[in-house]
């Protein structure tokens, strides 16, 4: 009996399927130039991740860094920024950050 009849790839993203090094390329993102931008548009925005919230202050880079793991799993798969903040990642600014990641979550 054939136990796949139907595969396919679930992935919609096509840098998914690039080995690491050919991904995210030899100019890894940067925390001040790439990542805090991103983080001060989108999330350490009045009622979500700032100072005096229930939630991780993303305005402070210690904890950017901190919390990259989270930020990359959370950013990757849709759960953030929160659907109801209006607000929403381009597939640049998603890559950007996965990379960050990857590339040790570096403060540079």
């Amino acid at each position: 009996m054939l136990a796949c009849t139907l595969c396919y790839c679930t992935t919609e993203n096509e840098a998914d399927l690039l080995p690491e090094e050919e991904r995210c390329g030899e100019q890894p993102a940067s925390l001040a130039g790439d990542i805090i931008p991103i983080i001060n548009q989108n999330c350490a925005i009045s009622g979500c991740h700032i100072l005096g919230s229930e939630r991780v202050n993303l305005s402070v880079s210690e904890n950017i860094i901190q919390y990259a793991n989270q930020i990359r799993d959370f950013t990757q798969s849709g759960f953030m920024p929160a659907p109801e903040s209006g607000k929403q990642l381009t597939d640049a600014e998603l890559e950007s950050v996965y990379c960050w990641v990857e590339n040790g979550a570096m403060d540079n």
